[in-house]
């Protein structure tokens, strides 16, 4: 049946009204087969499928592919086919069923539509049969006339459903006059939208429009109040003044945004303002959309409601934007630059560049003041484009004078990449000035690497065109990991807050150990800036980083005293920024199975066990073999537990002290000389280092490593022995740096010159001892020393020596030039009493 044939044979008056209308289908449906004709479809607008089915198949398929998520649930409920059967047939319904919901064109976006379902013998439709009629409400006319303005423009938006900008300000301003107490006006917007559309595509972008819109749709229907759209990504609505239905609204829409992946870039910002005996609606906007601005200052603080002082801020934000552009015109900006250095030696290895801003008055404008300012207002790139210039042509400046350049970093935005082709700007700029791309570092704060492919894009270009790409303020964001694995970095720049984060418990400094560890597994170097302190320098050298950047070495200064600075080839260092070569280890690097077998590590680590520290009981719980065999105690796994009872008395206490020491210090842990009792009856001596690991139940938990000094000890007694018997003193001898030293290993010599072995020793030690010879003795003592330097060979000589007590003794001195490398003995003097 044809629509014309239709409209000749329908009677009801309902039906006609509806077939006059322009719409986009016309569908006949017979529910006795499920069969459907289209009797008139708008070709080229909606996704209809090419395929054979029946009325009940078609239904689903649309509900799949072609509604709207949102509005699924409702067109389930309305437009199901036996819902419809059984509602056309009751009188009450008239047999016309309306049901509106967004439907999907042939591009992917959607379009509000209305549905209408015309049955039953009231409408004059033949029975079992029922006309399905879609009007596109965007060109929607007759029954929708109320809901066009009186000029002739459409009232709703199509996408979302919601009031036009036009049509929103004239209904806000009769509902405002009736409405002043206990509401509100609602200025929403979506930080960065277009970035969005550019991320995840223009369909994403409208379906998230949608969605809101949707979520705006409902609450005015549930609060009341009045919903708009004024396109882009700007919303507003007039709802009740309540806080908990103001905060249930914006944790709906920050779900909205969530879904897609991240919340960070694209968060809601809510403005909220009060009528307060204003009517206006477009001034009460205004307010509400200031305040939803300041709310995009803080990710913290998403809605803010309006105060006065925010005008006042913004005044000042304008003024700081048109001063901003004088700045420009008349060079009023300008670079600093703070060196990078070594950790080690403290040469420069490079700079970053930073802007400063000098009024023609000498007025200093501090970079927090304009910089963010510049970035609110999408103004900060002419500020990084003058920067990137200004860097350029110094760096061909100083080559062209003859000096050595050093790499210079400069710092790159989010917003730069999404308002500049970056990558084009950069090689551009060093053919300008003919600079070697490795002169220009670009570093890129993490936060812009998250979920971006199009600083992902930037970046790939960079290195392909041989930039060195660095990642500023790295561990700041939320997914470091992830950007590491899935992006090439040459440079990490770390800050050294993490040092000063957590105070007393260590934190921070795990966490800076951990990001280092990171790093070193990945082979990228660090920089770390922000050292402050001495003591922040010597934990970094500690953890193996080499190139740090901060006030503890230099603050940021201007062109001309960095020049000076780096003038001087002792002052820099141009090897670049490197990895591994000379690089100190992690000691974390031993516990990779990959690279040390259990053997090898066994034998790096030495002697080492695990013990228990319980009441008055000392345990070892696990040792290696390294240990069993350092102990040499016969049947020792009988004797590990209460190891104490293999300890001489006196030397509990020793055991004791230490292992309270280590948990006092568990960073340095505790060392100290210890014996046990062997089973022979002899005693072995050691030296032990512990270091504290935890406490549970069990008791106190250490690790431990022993050296075994009986060997050593037992030559020491023999010494002291052969002293005691000896009727010579001997003495080794050592010269470095013009710095000599004497160690007394024998010395019979105790009643002929009145000092004891540590007299003499000290003696020796502050150079009294030699006043107490000769100066003839010494000249000819020193002649020997050097010429014994070129041949080896022995000096001996009688002399007088002056005893503490005034009087004097004649001695023989004996001298020998050894030169022994091995033991680092150099001289050997013998004195002997000249009587023998």
């Amino acid at each position: 049946m044809s629509p014309k044939t239709l409209a000749k044979t329908s009677s009801a008056a309902t039906l006609v009204e509806l077939m006059v209308q322009p719409f986009d289908e016309l569908t006949e449906v017979n529910m006795e087969d499920e069969s459907f004709r289209v009797l008139k479809h708008v070709e080229g607008k909606y996704a209809i499928p090419a395929i054979e089915c029946g009325f009940r198949d078609m239904f689903h398929y649309c509900a799949l592919y072609m509604v709207h998520p949102d509005d699924l649930d409702k067109y389930l409920s309305e437009c199901d086919p036996d819902v419809l059967c059984e509602r056309l047939g009751k009188e009450e319904n008239g047999g016309v069923l309306r049901c509106r919901f967004r439907y999907r064109l042939l591009d992917g976006s959607w379009r509000w539509v209305e549905q209408v379902a015309v049955g039953g013998a009231s409408c004059g439709a033949p029975d079992k049969r029922m006309y399905l009629f879609l009007y596109d409400l965007q060109d929607q006319t007759g029954d929708e006339r109320e809901e066009t303005s009186r000029n002739g423009h459409a009232t709703h938006n199509a996408l979302t459903g919601l009031l036009s900008e036009e049509a929103f300000f004239e209904r806000a301003g009769g509902f405002l006059g009736g409405h002043t107490e206990g509401w509100c006006v609602l200025a929403v917007d979506i930080e960065h939208f277009k970035m969005f559309n550019e991320w995840y595509g223009r369909a994403q972008g409208d379906l998230l429009l949608a969605q809101i819109g949707a979520k705006l749709a409902q609450l005015e229907k549930d609060a009341g109040g009045i919903a708009g759209y004024f396109e882009q990504d700007d919303f507003a609505v007039i709802l009740p003044n309540d806080e908990k239905r103001i905060s249930k609204l914006y944790d709906e829409l920050h779900d909205l945004v969530r879904q897609r992946g991240t919340s960070v870039g694209f968060m809601p910002a809510f403005g909220v303002v009060e009528p307060d005996g204003v009517c206006n609606a477009y001034e009460l906007y205004d307010r509400a959309a200031l305040a939803a601005r300041r709310a995009k200052e803080d990710y913290h603080a998403r809605i803010r409601r309006f105060d006065p002082s925010m005008y006042l801020q913004t005044d000042r934000e304008y003024r700081i934007l048109a001063d901003f552009q004088k700045a420009l015109r008349d060079r009023e900006l300008f670079i600093q630059m703070q060196p990078q250095c070594l950790i080690g030696t403290g040469k420069i290895v490079g700079a970053e560049s930073l802007v400063r801003w000098r009024k023609a008055d000498g007025t200093m404008v501090p970079p927090g003041s304009f910089v963010p300012v510049l970035e609110h207002y999408g103004f900060v790139t002419d500020m990084d484009q003058y920067v990137w210039e200004e860097v350029g042509r110094w760096l061909r400046t100083w080559i062209d004078g003859g000096h050595t350049p050093l790499p210079i970093s400069v710092n790159v935005s989010q917003i730069d990449i999404y308002t500049i082709d970056v990558a084009q700007f950069f090689a551009e700029l060093i053919e300008k000035y003919r600079l070697p791309t490795d002169l220009i570092k670009i570093e890129i704060t993490e936060s812009a690497y998250v979920d971006n492919t199009a600083v992902a894009d930037t970046v790939r270009r960079l290195r392909e065109a041989g930039f060195v790409v660095l990642m500023d303020d790295f561990g700041s964001g939320y997914s470091s990991l992830n950007v590491l694995r899935s992006l090439s970095i040459d440079i990490i720049k770390l800050d050294a807050q993490f040092l000063r984060m957590s105070g007393d418990d260590k934190k921070g400094l795990h966490i800076m150990e951990s990001i280092v560890n990171l790093a070193k597994t990945m082979g990228v170097p660090i920089i770390v800036e922000g050292v402050e302190t001495q003591e922040e320098s010597d934990f970094l050298s500690e953890l193996g980083c080499r190139y740090v950047q901060g006030y503890f070495y230099y603050r940021p200064m201007p062109v001309e005293d960095f020049e000076r600075l780096i003038a001087d080839p002792e002052h820099i260092e141009t090897g670049g920024f490197r990895f591994r070569e000379q690089e100190q280890f992690h000691t974390r690097e031993f516990l990779d199975q990959n690279v040390f077998s259990d053997t090898t590590l066994n034998n790096i680590l030495g002697p080492v066990a695990f013990y228990v520290w319980h009441g008055d009981d000392i345990d070892v719980t696990r040792f290696n073999q390294q240990f069993y065999h350092e102990i040499k105690v016969p049947n020792f796994r009988r004797h590990m537990n209460a190891i104490q009872r293999m300890m001489p008395a006196e030397d509990l206490p020793r055991m004791r002290k230490l292992l309270q020491q280590a948990i006092d210090n568990p960073e340095r842990g505790a060392q100290g000389e210890l014996r046990f009792n062997r089973s022979d009856g002899t005693i072995s001596q050691y030296r032990a280092r512990f270091y504290f690991l935890k406490e549970d139940d069990g008791g106190k938990m250490f690790y431990g490593s022993i050296h075994d000094l009986t060997d050593f000890v037992t030559l020491n007694d023999h010494v002291r022995l052969l002293s005691r018997v000896s009727r010579d003193s001997i003495v080794f001898m050592r010269c470095q740096e013009n710095k000599w030293s004497a160690r007394v290993v024998v010395h019979g010599l105790r009643d002929e010159t009145g000092l004891t072995q540590e007299e003499l020793q000290q003696e020796y030690d502050d150079g009294t001892f030699y006043q107490r010879v000769p100066e003839d003795l010494r000249k000819r003592l020193l002649r020997f020393l050097t010429a014994s330097k070129t041949e080896q060979g022995e000096f001996s000589q009688p002399f007088r020596f002056r005893r503490p007590d005034g009087g004097e003794v004649d001695l023989k001195a004996w001298l020998y030039g050894v030169h022994d490398w091995s033991s680092g003995v150099e001289y050997i003097l013998v004195l002997r009493s000249d009587g023998t």
